[in-house]
């Protein structure tokens, strides 16, 4: 039984896998969800804001530049006039009026001569403002709530061809409002924020939970699979075990006639593992793949492939004393795998003549109806029960009553496999002790002429 015991572990699955539990998957990725919502509001947050000061400090540069502008022609005015020509001369004063901005005239040593205004920042003028604006450069300065520009003003002597520095302006504004406009949108975006996180938090929940359900739902389908496999190889490695055990244990029999018998149960159930895997590996594989709408899949007559099987089935029928009707209509065509369909096909007819009783009716059809061509197989069998129709399809799924017949429980499976690739459709209706009827209806394929 050594075999049995490791192949049956190797198919099995623990109910809790090392280091994994629902609860730590749901917080890593709720966890996970959150870092990142958090990182991309962040960046977002963080970059509006910046880009509404630089913005905001933009205008207010260039209202700064605008007035210290404006007010170049006035410095001559002011050093030969004096202050109080500006209330008749300057009409320009209202553009600092409601902005809380100012004006200071220096003169080319750098002493204040006048300002108007109010908010007058008390950095004063140094050598490096000097040599700075000697280089036809402004300077913004910022001291506390104020911004300030600075600018020389110049002369051109027109008999020496020289230009000569007359003084500097500097014009400035109260950056108040704009600092408390930045900090209300700083709050705004950190209530925003976090309103926005906790929202996150909420819906990221739902949506770990909605995320999950296909995972654990195929994780619960490989746990069945996994445990319905390991249960089927268990018969046959049971019969391979046994039989193996006694002829190894009784070398000597094995020259007698009774040891034929031990050595057809090893074959039978080698058999019966080989059609197992076979099935197994043909699901695994189509599993993965896309269904099949390649336009250059063969063209099959699906009239000769059933006439084919039909001869076949009508020598089963004869041994079983079942009758066996066919009503194929000729000339439809599908595209598709023919190696498929045939095993499509003649798994459905097997299991017609398998759980029909001697004496019954097995009958074959095949027509067009809508585009579709329609293969109809009913018998007179032992039907199935309504509760359990839901299930006939699933991997390994047998009623009670089937499970007296030979069989692995992937016939349906792998009908219902091959029936979607060829972007089909399959259905059952069927009533106990009355019989059952599956109809498999595929797209048809008209033949150019």
């Amino acid at each position: 039984m050594t075999l049995l015991k490791y192949l049956t572990a190797c198919f099995a699955i623990p109910n809790k896998l090392p280091g994994f539990s629902l609860f730590d998957l749901r917080r890593r990725l709720l966890v996970a969800y959150l870092l990142v919502m958090s990182t991309v509001l962040g960046i977002s947050g963080t970059a509006l804001y910046v880009f509404f000061a630089r913005s905001l400090n933009h205008q207010v540069n260039n209202r700064l530049q605008t007035l210290v502008g404006a007010a170049t022609p006035s410095l001559n005015t002011i050093k030969f006039k004096g202050r109080t020509s500006l209330d008749r001369d300057l009409s320009w004063r209202d553009l600092f009026s409601h902005r809380q901005q100012s004006l200071e005239w220096f003169d080319a040593n750098g002493q204040l001569i006048a300002r108007e205004g109010s908010n007058f920042p008390q950095v004063p003028l140094n050598e490096k403002v000097f040599l700075t604006l000697q280089n036809g450069e402004s300077i913004f300065q910022q001291e506390k709530q104020i911004r300030s520009v600075v600018i020389a003003v110049y002369t051109t002597q027109d008999q020496k061809n020289t230009i000569q520095l007359k003084g500097y302006i500097r014009a400035s504004e109260s950056t108040q409002e704009i600092e408390t406009t930045l900090k209300q949108l700083q709050l705004g975006l950190w209530l925003g924020g976090a309103t926005a996180i906790f929202l996150i938090g909420i819906s990221s929940v739902y949506l770990t939970r909605q995320a999950l359900k296909p995972t654990l739902k195929s994780f619960q389908h490989l746990k069945q699979f996994a445990a319905d496999a390991s249960h089927e190889l268990g018969g046959p490695l049971t019969k391979i075990s046994f039989a193996s055990e006694i002829l190894l244990s009784n070398p000597e029999q094995l020259s007698k006639p009774s040891a034929q018998k031990k050595i057809e149960i090893i074959k039978s159930g080698a058999e019966q593992m080989k059609h197992l895997l076979e099935d197994l590996l043909f699901l695994s594989r189509t599993d993965t793949v896309s269904p099949l709408i390649n336009p250059e899949k063969t063209t099959v007559f699906v009239d000769e492939l059933l006439q084919q099987l039909a001869e076949h089935f009508r020598e089963v029928a004869r041994n079983q004393d079942i009758d066996f009707e066919t009503n194929i209509q000729p000339d439809l065509v599908v595209k598709g795998d023919i190696c498929q369909l045939n095993r499509l096909f003649s798994n459905i007819l097997t299991n017609a003549f398998k759980y029909t009783y001697a004496g019954g009716r097995v009958i074959l059809s095949l027509s067009l109806s809508q585009k579709k061509v329609v293969v109809s197989v009913e018998d007179t069998g032992i039907g199935i029960d309504s509760q359990y129709l839901p299930y006939i399809f699933q991997r390994f799924w047998r009623s009670k009553r089937a499970r007296k017949q030979k069989g692995l429980g992937l016939g349906l499976a792998i009908c219902q496999t091959i029936v979607q690739q060829h972007q089909g459709k399959i259905t059952v209706s069927s009533t106990v002790n009355v019989g059952t009827c599956f109809k498999i209806s595929l797209p048809s394929h008209r033949l150019h002429t």
